[in-house]
């Protein structure tokens, strides 16, 4: 039996526009015009065979961990725009860092304070910016599945 995959992942947004923009000038999605939606909203072609909708519709506020993760061909490059956007957060899940096989992880915001998961390749360890090392963001830590203010069951 196949395994299915993921085709989309709906996010709710507060402002249409600025959560497209966002995603489109910083990681290159593209729209895909879909006619006769009865509410505001966008679908974003990430690759084939994957999207990200945007709808705008009344909501509380994003959850503080729940999130997606993009794996991205440049990850200091993305870092440092999000960095100048002022978009990181470590609050969720902690700072930067390195997992077990080499790939770097950090958090940023979206426009509507969605939590997105940026990741890179594990192969492009020894090309990422040593300037993200020394960075306040970095957090210098081993990743932990279980931190030490959360008890194991």
């Amino acid at each position: 039996m196949a395994l299915p995959r993921i085709q989309h992942v709906n996010l709710i947004v507060s402002d249409l526009a600025a959560a497209r923009d966002f995603y489109v000038r910083e990681f290159g999605f593209s729209e895909r015009k879909v006619e006769g939606l009865d509410y505001p909203g966008a679908f974003l072609v990430i690759n084939e065979g994957q999207e990200l909708h945007l709808a705008q519709l009344p909501s509380d506020a994003p959850a503080f961990r729940s999130h997606f993760c993009l794996r991205v061909a440049d990850f200091s490059a993305v870092f440092h725009r999000m960095k100048a956007l002022g978009v990181l957060d470590s609050e969720p899940w902690g700072r930067i860092r390195e997992l077990p096989d080499r790939s770097l992880q950090m958090y940023v915001r979206d426009p509507s304070g969605n939590l997105v998961e940026i990741t890179s390749e594990p192969e492009d360890r020894d090309g990422i910016d040593p300037a993200i090392f020394t960075d306040k963001a970095y957090g210098g830590e081993p990743y932990r599945y279980y931190p030490a203010n959360i008890a194991k069951t």
